[in-house]
């Protein structure tokens, strides 16, 4: 036997609930877990930091320096986007710094980068992540202070080059005693 049909308000009743708490219940999980991510990635780079400088191995350390790296980048392009400029400042110059360090401990340890390239992959990899993320950052710094960033950046391309002909020092196409 068929059963009656339902006026649409009873139908809207019964169902406007569930149509209502799913949603409701993914908008709660999302907001929260972008603070709690927020948060967490704040901790880290304390952590990044301290692996960071309980390495004394070159090769190590650059591979370390790719964590450390990632997280100060993603505080310099935080301040530079929320205007606060001398802190952007003061990540990009000491991340500089480190890479500079990291990259001359490497020349240092005497590997040939073309056999052994451990360390040097890794930087040039994360390198060159890091320039595209400056670049597509130093459009927010205004004029007047954009000269010390592009400098900066300058710095870390300078860098990026002498990594890349340190990893393929031959041109293409000459062989070695030619």
């Amino acid at each position: 036997m068929p059963q009656p049909l339902k006026p649409k308000q009873a139908i809207f009743r019964r169902f406007f609930p569930r149509r209502m708490i799913f949603p409701a219940l993914l908008l709660t999980i999302a907001v929260t877990s972008s603070g709690i991510a927020r948060v967490q990635q704040q901790d880290r780079l304390s952590e990044f930091k301290e692996k960071y400088e309980r390495e004394s191995d070159p090769i190590r350390k650059a591979k370390a320096l790719g964590n450390y790296g990632d997280a100060q980048i993603q505080h310099f392009v935080r301040d530079a986007g929320a205007e606060n400029f001398d802190s952007a400042s003061a990540m990009l110059s000491a991340y500089r710094d480190e890479v500079r360090l990291v990259f001359d401990a490497l020349k240092a340890t005497g590997n040939d980068p073309e056999k052994k390239a451990d360390g040097f992959k890794e930087l040039e990899f994360h390198l060159r992540k890091t320039l595209w993320l400056v670049d597509r950052s130093l459009p927010v710094v205004p004029f007047e202070r954009r000269a010390s960033f592009q400098e900066m950046r300058d710095d870390l391309g300078r860098i990026h080059n002498d990594l890349i002909h340190v990893l393929f020092p031959r041109e293409a196409g000459k062989k070695n005693g030619k």
